[in-house]
């Protein structure tokens, strides 16, 4: 389906590139598409030996606003993501996990962005701090499941790639 008429790298910057792409369709009609080029990405559902998750909460500059939300972080260049997850689990709330898992891939914004999130289940946390991106102001929080749904119901959680691993977790967990 995919035929690029014309290519046009409109931006280069640090986490995004900007490209427009006229495509011509099976009918002949062309669209112009834009297309915003984004590096793979890692998010981490850390669960802590009393069964608490663990979140951050930071301010986000494009929504003007401070949110929780699951540690993540960008893929290197090279980096596999499970290691970027380990790194990223450091960094952010200064645990290593003793077991890592995927539990899903999936594409953030695929309308009109590259980016793809590699979702992983850390436990078994042993202390292990390594120094935070000098840009990230970060607070760290441990909730019970039950704290978190009620959250969630009170709209205090918004960003995509937690729900959906929180929602993975507690169908996967254990009942009491």
């Amino acid at each position: 389906m995919r035929n690029i008429v014309r290519s046009d790298c409109k931006y280069k910057g640090r986490i995004i590139d900007l490209r427009v792409d006229t495509v011509k369709f099976p009918s002949g009609s062309e669209k112009v598409r834009e297309v915003v080029l984004h590096k793979s990405a890692v998010a981490i559902l850390p669960v802590n030996e009393r069964g608490e998750i663990i979140l951050v909460r930071q301010y986000r500059h494009a929504i003007d606003e401070d949110i929780y939300e699951i540690p993540a972080g960008l893929v290197e260049e090279g980096e596999d993501p499970r290691e970027t997850a380990v790194r990223e689990l450091q960094e952010e709330i200064g645990y290593r996990p003793g077991h890592i898992e995927e539990i899903a891939e999936f594409y953030s914004s695929p309308g009109f962005c590259t980016e793809k999130i590699i979702v992983y289940y850390a436990d078994e946390l042993v202390s292990s701090k390594l120094p935070e991106d000098e840009d990230e102001y970060i607070k760290v929080f441990a909730f019970a499941p039950e704290e978190l749904e009620k959250m969630i119901a009170e709209k205090k959680i918004k960003d995509g790639k937690t729900l959906m691993a929180f929602y993975w977790y507690m169908a996967r967990r254990p009942q009491k």
